[in-house]
């Protein structure tokens, strides 16, 4: 299915990604315990808001047309097999998730919100041509599960 659809409706998706993984990262940032963690915290959200935004030029770049389907429901087959990569509905969801976990649960979740960003964001791949934005993200990504599992560490009993 590799280049069947154009990658504006998982750059969408990343944005809205990005924008609760933010959300997210802020809430947390202001009710962890750990300062360690609501400086990391804090820190990733800021950098969420600028993968959003890389995400939103690629966007204006990117042709929108309709999809070709080789068999009628394909395309929505696909947005509902991409969806399992979202971690947060909306921003509400991921707000009320910081707010709900304590330190080390938060940290946990924090960890699998970032694996399957990394997961649309290698699924972003195989649909755009330019993968520079999207590998350095992936990078940044990466860095934030390192980083989140050195605050893990240091904050498990």
């Amino acid at each position: 299915m590799a280049n069947l659809f154009l990658a504006s409706e998982i750059l969408e998706m990343n944005i809205a990604e990005e924008q609760n993984g933010a959300a997210f990262y802020q809430a947390l940032s202001e009710s962890a315990q750990s300062t360690a963690l609501k400086k990391a915290a804090h820190e990733i959200a800021e950098q969420e808001i600028m993968h959003e935004k890389r995400f939103a030029q690629l966007l204006a770049e990117v042709e929108h047309r309709e999809p070709e389907e080789s068999y009628p429901g394909e395309f929505d087959a696909y947005i509902q097999s991409l969806m399992r990569f979202k971690m947060f509905p909306d921003k509400e969801s991921a707000i009320a998730e910081a707010n709900q976990l304590d330190d080390i649960p938060a940290v946990e979740y924090a960890i699998k919100t970032e694996q399957a960003t990394l997961n649309l964001l290698n699924e972003l791949k195989k649909h755009i041509d330019s993968h520079v934005i999207i590998d350095l993200t992936i990078n940044e990504e990466k860095d934030h599960i390192e980083q989140l599992n050195q605050i893990l560490k240091s904050i498990k009993p």
